[in-house]
């Protein structure tokens, strides 16, 4: 056996173990097929990563340093311009909205995630839009119904091989979630102003 005679958590420590198959690791790899794929994407993701990742990095954080980077890069991938906008309303319902990373005439926006090394290899590899932003990447649609195309681009730069990863989704394609996304979100807002009537009234 060969020892590292290194202090835990330090960074020459990380260094150490970056690819490596631990006794952390070991729970995931002999878990569950999804815990096992995961583990994979993780090991992946160390290999690929230059330096250390950032463990403790809240992902809103990393996101909002990150966004500026990531958005100059698909502009210069797609050659388009991208807007700016804090925050966009639905014509009927002002109440429906969302803030978009970035929109492209009319017709087109970016939603940029600036995700860890384990989930920017799982989204490259499976070129999917992972599930937990399914309805934020719907959101997009049904506040702009002249929106016809999103990008969604996930951004890591500590992956110099392939730091940004882009994947396109249409209205076309959403049309049964945009749908349910409306009807669920009106309903619950009619709901919303009854309990209110109802408390001001008391």
């Amino acid at each position: 056996m060969k020892k590292h005679q290194v202090e835990q958590r330090s960074n020459e420590w990380l260094h150490l173990r970056k690819g490596k198959i631990t006794g952390t690791t070991l729970k995931s790899i002999m878990g569950t097929p999804k815990a096992r794929q995961d583990a994979g994407y993780e090991i992946i993701a160390e290999r690929l990563t230059v330096g250390v990742e950032e463990e403790y990095e809240n992902p809103m954080e990393r996101g909002n340093r990150l966004e500026a980077d990531a958005l100059a890069m698909f502009e210069f991938e797609i050659g388009k311009q991208v807007e700016r906008i804090g925050l966009c309303e639905d014509d009927t319902n002002s109440m429906i909205a969302n803030s978009p990373d970035g929109l492209i005439g009319e017709n087109e926006a970016v939603e940029v995630k600036c995700m860890g090394g384990k989930n920017h290899i799982k989204m490259w590899l499976t070129n999917e839009i992972p599930e937990e932003y399914k309805w934020q990447t719907i959101q997009y649609f049904v506040v702009n119904e002249k929106l016809e195309k999103l990008y969604f681009a996930g951004y890591n730069p500590d992956i110099p091989t392939h730091p940004l990863h882009i994947i396109e989704t249409t209205r076309k394609e959403n049309q049964e979630s945009i749908a349910e996304a409306k009807t669920a979100q009106e309903k619950f807002l009619s709901e919303v102003e009854k309990k209110l009537s109802e408390i001001i009234k008391l």
